[in-house]
């Protein structure tokens, strides 16, 4: 049987359209199996040499979610090391727990309920602080730095691994070339609607990965270094390997839920508060419901390809030894 999808939007990292006022708890929605085809095996072991995470003994992955993040960065830090998860919402501490004992049975790890902004850490407790898809999330982002900052002891590593998904929603398929110009226009001039009012909603800045860099310096942070991943998600016919079946089934996922790409609330509200009209509104979300008839038709033919590429960033700066005045 020829796979089903209602749409196959670009391809974005993580959370973006769920509002914090959605009844789902935050990235619920996106905490499927799609989500473990983030990284290559052979980058993380890069990632790790380059963070010397085999000196690592102490780890806090901060917005840790169900622990997919700490749950990679298991396999690289020595086996007697600490792995620290927090999270605001006591659903994915739960998952979290169960997920890495089944993963990691014999790992020292704790996980915690517990704020970004004022996390249930001591001073300097960790060598290094991290996050995934966290920042682009919250209107104060400054504030959560501080936080990973304070908990990492002097000398120790702060990294963040954030997007930038405005460029991502606009990222091309096969499709592009035959859709008529002023179409992409209204979905490139809704993207941007959408990203800036999820950023005047106090919901986060999408694009915050391109920025991280000069925040990490005005926090103080010394040694500054930005790589990008090297993953990307491509989706071809047949649409057989798991990565791609992985998508199909998170789309079919949202499409049943009425969630992610297919929470027409959400989606009016962000472009309302991004300055959008009721009539512009419809006409971007009745766009948005015949790509995805197209789409379908077109994964159906087996003609649907695109690349799946995105910017995804990974910032890292080192605390000084020294205190910051």
């Amino acid at each position: 049987m020829r796979p089903r999808l209602q749409r196959m939007p670009p391809y974005v990292f993580e959370d973006w359209i769920m509002s914090a006022s959605s009844a789902a708890p935050h990235s619920a929605a996106y905490f499927g199996e799609e989500r473990d085809y983030w990284w290559n095996d052979d980058y993380l072991e890069l990632l790790a040499r380059r963070l010397r995470l085999d000196q690592v003994a102490r780890l806090a992955d901060i917005g840790c979610g169900i622990g997919h993040w700490c749950g990679l960065l298991a396999r690289h830090v020595p086996a007697d090391a600490q792995i620290i998860g927090i999270d605001r919402d006591a659903t994915n501490v739960a998952g979290a727990r169960a997920r890495f004992a089944r993963l990691w049975p014999d790992r020292p790890a704790r996980f915690a309920e517990g704020d970004a902004l004022a996390l249930p850490l001591g001073d300097g407790t960790v060598d290094l602080a991290t996050c995934q898809t966290l920042l682009i999330h919250l209107a104060e982002p400054e504030r959560a730095i501080a936080e990973l900052m304070r908990v990492t002891r002097p000398g120790g590593q702060v990294v963040a691994v954030e997007p930038n998904n405005l460029f991502n929603r606009i990222a091309v398929s096969s499709l592009t070339p035959e859709t008529p110009l002023d179409e992409r226009i209204t979905e490139v001039t809704a993207a941007l609607r959408l990203v800036e009012g999820r950023r005047r909603q106090g919901l986060g800045c999408e694009y915050l990965g391109d920025l991280l860099p000069g925040l990490f310096a005005r926090a103080g942070l010394e040694d500054i270094r930005v790589w990008v991943a090297d993953c990307a998600l491509p989706f071809v016919p047949p649409y057989a390997a798991p990565e791609q079946q992985a998508q199909l089934a998170a789309h079919a996922r949202w499409q049943a839920e009425g969630s992610g790409p297919y929470d027409r609330a959400v989606f009016a509200a962000d472009l309302a508060a991004g300055s959008a009209d009721e009539a512009e509104i419809e006409r971007s979300w009745q766009m948005m419901l015949a790509s995805a008839a197209a789409a379908d038709q077109a994964i159906t033919d087996r003609r649907y390809h695109a690349a799946g590429g995105g910017l995804f960033y990974i910032v890292v700066g080192r605390v000084p030894e020294r205190p910051i005045r």
